[in-house]
């Protein structure tokens, strides 16, 4: 539902059914890795760069997958790029490293 509201958005309501069906077969092999990642939060204080790095990878991972199925003008519009920019996930470091507070 998110990712049909998503491409409704960035990129039009009239986009193929196929294509989005490509698009969803692309985002459940990405969650899976997103779900596997998840598990390595809770040890982030120890895991902070490997964390950091395989967050990354993730986000490069979607855009070459998303690749396979968007042309470069949609890929630019889906993930709001400006050209010649990867998409990165803001990740501070120190943050990571930091206990949660509260707990």
């Amino acid at each position: 539902m998110e990712l049909n509201l998503a491409i409704d958005h960035r990129l039009g309501r009239d986009f193929p059914p196929e294509r989005r069906e490509a698009l969803w077969k692309i985002q459940q092999r990405v969650e899976k890795k997103r779900l596997w990642l998840a598990l390595k939060y809770p040890f982030r204080r120890f895991l902070a760069k490997s964390l950091a790095r395989d967050a990354q990878g993730l986000a490069g991972f979607l855009v070459d997958e998303y690749a396979k199925v968007l042309t470069q003008s949609e890929l630019k519009s889906f993930f709001d790029l400006q050209e010649g920019q990867r998409p990165a996930l803001p990740i501070d470091l120190n943050q990571l490293k930091r206990p949660r507070s509260g707990h």
